[in-house]
């Protein structure tokens, strides 16, 4: 049982000599290759080159004629009586079953195709069997599927193939019902957070510093998002501090092990800004040989309270998105990194460089390489069950916004599409300060907010399209939360959450 159907290919050239139109049909294409056999292959090229020749009305005679002109062509046609067959097949041929005849072989022509590149067809049409019943089951099965259902059949097995040696590290498939009570029991044992961020407030807006996500805080140029962003890392990784209201040193949780990645401050260039928020004495100080000789000391230990932290920062001011990647994974296979902060994403020369190369020296946009560097980010996380937070610059619309979210984005608005969480840093305006008026009023003694955080995107609570106001000493870093509002300034009622520890007890 071969794979052709020689009575569908009589009945096909029959009718395309009766109607030579139907070669016009689109959706009823047919190829040289359709045909199994050279003989008929032959038959098919000289009905259709002299149809694109313009000849309508198509006989045995204009066929004989065309293919004397190719010597070895001609005697395959005259070897296998070609003048009686195509009589016969125009004669014959019923234009009322040409598109069963039509399907039928071009069933055939896919078999032969899957399996010139290696399939089996066995599953769909098995050449071997010889028991007659078989057969008529085959054929009567085959004889229902359209090209779409085999087309569909080859799909699968591909699919079958590739998730086991493609998918497999990126993707489960899971009942919905699976594991449902265990997971609802451990949120008693360890409620849902991660580790503690720099405030309560943002530990209930946020859940904590939780692993498998990604943050973004974009701000304009020169609001601080390096400096917020160093202080939070170093919240992270050490395990004490100076508590400028208690004035004495306090003990924190276990130090985690975070990397800073910095793409413009060299290290030096940071290190007494980790100083400064360790101590609590103030940055400028420092860098001035001002300090008291109790402030001396305070810097010194918190020089060793980082020497006994897993605090690791990388300059790297020329960079591209496989190199960060490099080195983040580096530091979390061989420094167990989980919480790493990279300064902020953006163009630079290496990766439109990377980028026409990966791309074959096609352009993409601004937008595109951008999204493709966050996407990568969020890979990342999911894969290494890391906590990453990136920032980003604004456009110039920011000056005019009142509330800021992913369109003041600079580059590509796209970048918080898969992002988990995504905040704004502003100063706050004067039309800021006097819509909040009323707050003070019932907020006696309040200091006045010099960031608002905008927090146009978050999938860990209902806590979004509010503004988060702060207090910032950019002398030594320390942030204190002062309320949150709505998007028009309305108090909102939250509850500081306090993480305790790194089992995240709260």
């Amino acid at each position: 049982m071969a794979l052709n159907d020689k009575r569908a290919v009589f009945q096909v050239l029959g009718c395309l000599m009766q109607k030579s139109y139907l070669l016009e049909d689109e959706e009823k294409w047919l190829v040289k290759d359709d045909f199994d056999e050279m003989f008929h292959k032959i038959c098919f090229a000289a009905i259709n080159n002299l149809k694109d020749d313009g000849v309508e009305d198509i006989d045995v005679i204009m066929i004989d004629s065309f293919l004397s002109n190719y010597d070895v062509h001609y005697k395959i046609f005259q070897d296998n009586d070609g003048i009686e067959y195509l009589m016969q097949a125009m004669e014959k041929a019923s234009l009322k079953n040409y598109s069963y005849n039509y399907n039928r072989l071009k069933k055939f022509s896919l078999l032969r195709a899957y399996k010139k590149i290696g399939f089996s067809v066995d599953d769909v049409y098995d050449e071997n069997i010889l028991n007659p019943r078989e057969q008529e089951e085959m054929m009567e099965k085959f004889d229902k599927m359209t090209i779409s259902d085999i087309v569909d059949i080859f799909e699968n097995k591909q699919l079958q193939i590739r998730n086991v040696f493609v998918n497999s590290m990126n993707r489960t498939t899971e009942h919905a019902s699976k594991g449902n009570e265990e997971l609802f029991a451990s949120y008693k044992l360890s409620p849902d957070y991660g580790i503690s961020l720099i405030g309560n407030i943002q530990n209930t807006i946020f859940r904590g510093a939780k692993k498998k996500t990604v943050t973004m805080r974009s701000a304009p140029q020169n609001t601080g998002k390096t400096r917020i962003a160093l202080a939070e890392a170093t919240d992270m990784a050490i395990d004490e501090f100076y508590d400028l209201e208690k004035e004495e040193w306090v003990q924190r949780n276990v130090g985690e092990n975070v990397l800073y990645i910095s793409t413009e401050a060299e290290a030096d260039d940071l290190r007494p800004t980790i100083w400064a928020y360790i101590s609590g004495v103030k940055e400028s100080n420092i860098k001035d040989a001002l300090c008291t000789p109790e402030e001396e000391e305070r810097v010194k230990k918190a020089i060793k309270i980082l020497e006994r932290s897993n605090f690791i920062i990388e300059y790297i001011p020329d960079f591209n998105t496989e190199l960060i990647e490099t080195v983040i994974k580096t530091h979390i296979l061989e420094n167990k990194t989980e919480y790493i902060y990279f300064d902020y994403i953006h163009i630079s020369v290496q990766i439109l460089e990377e980028m026409a190369k990966r791309s074959k020296g096609m352009s993409l946009r601004e937008d595109m390489v951008l999204y493709i560097f966050m996407y990568r980010l969020v890979e990342i996380a999911a894969r290494y069950d890391v906590y990453i937070i990136t920032a980003s610059q604004l456009n110039g619309e920011w000056k005019d916004a009142r509330d800021a979210d992913q369109n003041l984005l600079r580059g590509a608005k796209s970048l918080a599409d898969k992002l988990h969480k995504a905040m704004i840093a502003l100063v706050p305006t004067q039309k800021d300060l006097e819509a909040l008026e009323p707050i003070y009023k019932e907020k006696f003694g309040c200091e006045q907010p010099n960031i608002v955080y905008h927090i146009y995107k978050n999938r860990m609570t209902k806590y979004k399209s509010m503004k988060l106001w702060l207090y910032i000493d950019y002398d030594n870093m320390r942030v204190k939360e002062l309320f949150l509002t709505t998007n028009d300034y309305q108090l909102v009622n939250i509850e500081p959450t306090e993480i305790k520890q790194k089992d995240n007890v709260v």
